[in-house]
């Protein structure tokens, strides 16, 4: 699934591994970001700060989910007030994506819906309120704001350092989870799982194994 040799117009580092889906990605050599738009690459900021500590995952880890093997593309992390959460793209063979949240300890996978898959209201929500969805009742449990502060990796959309959105979380009757983010002139919605982190089977790069 990589595209051709392109080079950062900052610095020169070449990328021979970027994947067709992938329309934004850091340089690992500089630190700026970059915007694909056809043939031409643009710098678009920096990657800001991501500060390391012990993560489940990693850009370029393997992760298996529900039997289906993933390639982990791109890293970003999102301040929320209270704490910080990461998110996780990452594809699968065919290249279908999803975003794998991780928020102190609690792992959910999503799948962006677009068209009419997603619910049809384009503001947000009040906590307590019902959405209506695939057939069943969501209730809004989370509002806020949050802002991204470090992106690593590859990404099929432009998620760019202190840009900020507001958010939604639902709940299904069944455990599922609806998300809906809004921004001045748009907004996105996904629905998915909550997963338990003990089941995720993550291989690193380098061929070993997290249990």
């Amino acid at each position: 699934m990589s595209d051709t040799h392109v080079t950062c117009p900052n610095c020169g580092y070449g990328f021979d591994n970027l994947r067709k889906s992938t329309r934004m990605f850091d340089c690992p050599s500089c630190g700026t970001t970059l915007f694909r738009e056809g043939a031409a690459v643009n710098p678009v900021g920096n990657n800001g700060e991501m500060h390391d500590y012990p993560m489940l995952l990693d850009v370029n880890d393997s992760v298996t989910i529900h039997g289906k093997k993933c390639l982990v593309v791109g890293h970003a992390r999102y301040d929320y007030g209270r704490g910080t959460w990461d998110e996780f793209w990452i594809e699968n063979s065919a290249g279908e994506g999803a975003w794998l949240s991780i928020d102190e300890g609690d792992v959910a996978v999503q799948y962006p819906l677009g068209g009419r898959l997603a619910p049809s209201r384009s503001d947000p929500p009040a906590v307590g309120e019902k959405v209506h969805h695939a057939g069943r009742d969501y209730t809004v449990t989370e509002g806020d704001t949050a802002k991204c502060i470090a992106v690593r990796g590859q990404f099929p959309e432009l998620i760019q350092v202190d840009d900020a959105h507001y958010f939604v979380n639902a709940s299904g009757p069944a455990g599922q989870i609806l998300s809906g983010e809004f921004w001045e002139g748009g907004h996105a919605w996904s629905d998915g799982e909550w997963l338990d982190p003990f089941t995720l089977k993550v291989e690193r790069l380098d061929g070993s194994r997290v249990a």
